[in-house]
């Protein structure tokens, strides 16, 4: 048998304690995207939370909770082009991969904090954007179960840090672990509640008295809110009912994180001559980097950005791999021709893939036009605005400076007879591919439909040009052009539906601009089935209020992790007070069959504010087709 002297097996004893206490520092930042029309959209943050569990429920166990002494509010206008603003830095995460995060907002019906008082909201949840009148709208940001989170499912792995490794190897090596301390460690604006390992909970471990707000961070993840698809406008109320129609906001969210050691970007420049811009001064284009489905039957967007006032773009963050990782390019707007870039490589330095997740890279101006660059792996600098962090984004590429063709829009819409249902949280998008063989149709544009009344809350706007396409071939450098009409025709476009566990609707429906008018051109598109291993399930809430009468109509709202799943209209008889059945459909038997649910209610005063009524309760059907729960309204 081997001999292990006492003080070695003491020291190793002491290397193991401190490696599985040796919490490493981690930053999380938010990054988004928001159409031209928005001109605010706050979101107010409260607490952070990771589970090494998917699917885990804000109920579940495993959860490492970080409560911000201080909500941080960010305004997603202002993050866009690669922009990041921090919602919290120095977390003592412990060491593992984390396959979700939870991020708990503030809602517009909490006290106005001081971090959104002082941004100039009127709501710690807000969207302002200006309406078809020309006229700004300033509305509260309706959340979904707020205080159930919004669940984001990903892959961030936080190794061990830096501090705590370095420390653990000095105590071995000097034979002596009475000098070391296992305790509280400042974290800037953060403390933390965290679960260790797979079981033990309590305070977060720290190493000596180190303060994680002035240290480098170990890891840096950024979540991405991308508002074209997330921010969902509805009409709600009824013109015949004495109180009008009124119109609201909706967070249904589709948000993506990213560990930035392991992500890239893409930059370029537009030449703007000619081309409209809003009343922002901001122009109605976006760029979108997009991929093959798994199926590889169509283009999906990965990351969509706004092109900003001086015609730069910056897409970031973008998943990227030391290999390089292809995106096509879509450059859209109603008002130019469509471009499309393909095959944008984006490589991660070779030292981005470090076990501590730092990174570094050479350094280069965004932007820069017709230059070719001696490396894929740059850093570039985006410059902050309106209380936003400066940014670093590493290993960008560009793609240099195109001139767009400006073009004449059309609109469209969903048919309303004769029209399929489909799931309130669906997804509307519009599909061109290039005339070439092999290739599958690209995402040119698309939105939420409203989820009450089974339309697009505005119709979207189309592009009746041609279709500029090129292929990328090193950063900087120029990429030629051509000019061709897309395989469904010049000014046609494919429309599908998609929504969270459904399949992608069928590519078969069109819609094309009229021969002439402005009216809005209509499509019927098919409703959509249900993902594999997914069942056809039945959700029925008995809704019961407690002052009958009140209410004129409502809606109940059914959601998962934040994002909405399906809804069913109440009528006044619903809040009579004697107790209403209504059923909704639902996907069921899957791990994310999951539900909460939300009473949406108001009267015929549009003085009142509509009652927004949250259940904790969750109604769990990812053993069964059927599940119940009693509301009562308040």
């Amino acid at each position: 048998m081997t001999y292990f002297p006492p003080v070695l097996v003491a020291c190793l004893g002491a290397l193991t304690a401190l490696l599985a206490g040796c919490n490493t520092r981690s930053d999380v930042s938010l990054t988004g995207n928001t159409p031209t029309q928005y001109s605010h959209v706050w979101i107010t943050t409260q607490q952070v939370w990771f589970n090494t569990n998917g699917t885990a429920g804000p109920n579940d166990g495993g959860w490492e909770k970080f409560s911000l002494s201080t909500p941080t509010t960010i305004d997603l206008v202002t993050v866009n082009a690669g922009n990041l603003s921090s919602i919290t830095s120095g977390l003592r995460v412990s060491p593992a991969t984390y396959s979700q995060v939870l991020i708990i907002p503030l809602d517009q019906s909490t006290p106005l904090t001081t971090s959104a008082q002082n941004a100039g909201a009127l709501y710690n949840s807000e969207a302002d954007y200006v309406d078809s009148t020309g006229t700004t709208q300033q509305l509260p940001l309706e959340m979904l179960n707020p205080s159930q989170g919004i669940g984001i499912t990903t892959s961030l792995k936080v190794p061990i840090g830096h501090i705590g490794l370095g420390m653990a190897l000095g105590a071995v090596a000097a034979n002596n672990t009475s000098g070391t301390t296992l305790g509280s460690t400042t974290t800037g604006t953060t403390t933390g509640t965290t679960t260790l390992g797979s079981g033990g909970s309590g305070t977060s471990f720290g190493i000596g008295s180190s303060s994680a707000a002035n240290a480098t961070p170990d890891n840096s993840f950024a979540i991405v809110e991308d508002g074209t698809s997330d921010l969902v406008p509805f009409n709600y109320g009824s013109a015949g009912a004495g109180g009008g129609v009124r119109s609201a906001i909706l967070l249904s969210q589709h948000a993506t994180a990213y560990d930035l050691s392991q992500s890239g970007g893409i930059s370029g420049q537009l030449t703007l001559t000619n081309i409209t811009t809003s009343t922002s001064g901001i122009p109605a284009i976006q760029v979108s980097a997009e991929n093959l489905t798994a199926d590889g039957s169509r283009h999906q967007m990965v990351l969509t950005t706004t092109v900003q006032s001086d015609g730069s773009f910056l897409l970031y963050p973008l998943p990227a791999s030391t290999n390089g990782t292809f995106y096509d390019l879509v450059i859209h707007g109603p008002q130019i021709a469509t471009i499309i870039i393909q095959s944008v490589e984006v490589t991660l330095a070779s030292s981005s893939s470090s076990p501590f997740g730092t990174s570094t890279a050479n350094t280069t101006t965004s932007g820069t036009s017709n230059t070719t660059t001696s490396s894929a792996t740059n850093t570039t600098t985006s410059t902050s605005t309106a209380g936003t962090t400066n940014s670093t984004a590493n290993n960008v590429v560009s793609i240099g400076t195109l001139t767009p063709r400006s073009a004449t829009p059309f609109n469209a819409n969903l048919a309303t007879v004769p029209a399929a249902t489909l799931p309130a949280g669906a997804l509307l998008k519009f599909y061109q591919t290039l005339a070439r063989q092999g290739d599958v149709p690209y995402v040119i544009e698309g939105g939420p439909i409203d989820p009450f009344n089974e339309v697009l809350f505005a119709p979207q706007a189309l592009s009746t040009a041609t279709i500029d396409s090129g292929t990328w071939s090193s950063s900087g450098a120029n990429i030629t052009v051509v000019s061709a009409a897309p395989a469904e025709g010049t000014g046609t476009y494919l429309v599908a539906a998609s929504a969270p566990s459904y399949n992608d609707g069928p590519l078969t429906p069109r819609v094309s601009a009229p021969a002439s008018g402005t009216n809005t051109v209509t499509v019927v598109v098919p409703g959509l089935t249900l993902a594999s291993g997914a069942a056809a399930g039945t959700l029925t809430a008995t809704v019961t209020a407690t002052a009958p009468g009140t209410y004129a109509a409502g809606e109940l709202l059914v959601s998962h992790a934040g994002t909405l799943v399906a809804t069913a209209p109440l009528s006044q008889a619903a809040f009579s007070g004697s107790g209403t059945a209504v059923s909704v459909s639902v996907p069921a038997e899957t791990p994310t069959a999951v539900y909460y649910l939300t009473v949406r209610a108001w009267t015929n005063d549009p003085s009142v504010a509509p009652v927004i009524q949250s259940y904790s309760t969750a109604v769990n059907m990812q053993g069964s087709a059927t599940g119940s729960a009693e509301l009562t309204v308040n």
